[in-house]
């Protein structure tokens, strides 16, 4: 995985400034204005518009902001594959950490393993849901983000690889939210996610043969 490429790739675009802006408009009004259900799904496709550029070595990975269908289309179907795997795992969570919680153990460890238990669900929660929309992004087939097979293949390609990219994400959207100082984190953790979504599309490569990219002026 080439971490600097994705860290940098967003600046070899001339009109980068522009795309980032858009995005980091579009994150702001979706999480400070409260209207995550209409922008929230153009993020989400924007990040999978990434990866499939990414995916199929297209010279400007960056897309436009131009087709909003199908931004908004791909990123509610998004939308509905991190929802699933949400309410999945994280009701899994909560059964678990109600079951310490009513457990007869000392304090501290009582503490420690639900400190545990939120961690594990955390990277189990992104490691689902990062490779729910990969799949998508890959096929365009929704059934996809839930196959076995795939996440199998994932597992016998190079788990490691994948399992560090998810560990990098959260680690550098960690510091851009501070970085932001909460204000401008809408902007800086966009750009997190664009950087996760190249990293992704590193990723891909190694799994399957490219499909059509989406075109940047």
């Amino acid at each position: 995985m080439n971490y600097s490429d994705a860290l940098s790739f967003t600046f070899r675009d001339p009109n980068w400034l522009k795309k980032i802006a858009i995005g980091g408009a579009v994150a702001f009004a979706s999480f400070y204005l409260g209207i995550v259900f209409i922008f929230g799904f153009f993020i989400i496709g924007y990040y999978i518009g990434v990866l499939r550029n990414v995916s199929n070595n297209a010279e400007l990975p960056l897309p436009e902001w131009n087709d909003l269908g199908k931004l908004f289309v791909d990123g509610m179907l998004g939308a509905i594959i991190s929802v699933f795997y949400f309410l999945i795992i994280g009701g899994l969570c909560a059964l678990a950490i109600v079951g310490v919680v009513n457990d007869y153990m000392p304090d501290f460890e009582r503490v420690s393993l639900i400190v545990l238990i939120s961690v594990t669900t955390l990277v189990t929660l992104a490691t689902c849901i990062s490779y729910g929309l990969l799949q998508f992004a890959l096929t365009g087939n929704f059934s996809s983000a839930f196959s076995l097979t795939g996440f199998l293949n994932i597992i016998r390609t190079d788990l490691g690889n994948f399992l560090a990219v998810i560990i990098f994400s959260i680690i550098l959207n960690c510091i851009l939210f501070f970085a932001g100082l909460a204000i401008f984190s809408a902007l800086t953790n966009f750009w997190g996610m664009v950087v996760q979504a190249h990293l992704f599309g590193q990723y891909a490569r190694t799994l399957r043969s490219p499909v059509p990219a989406v075109q940047s002026a």
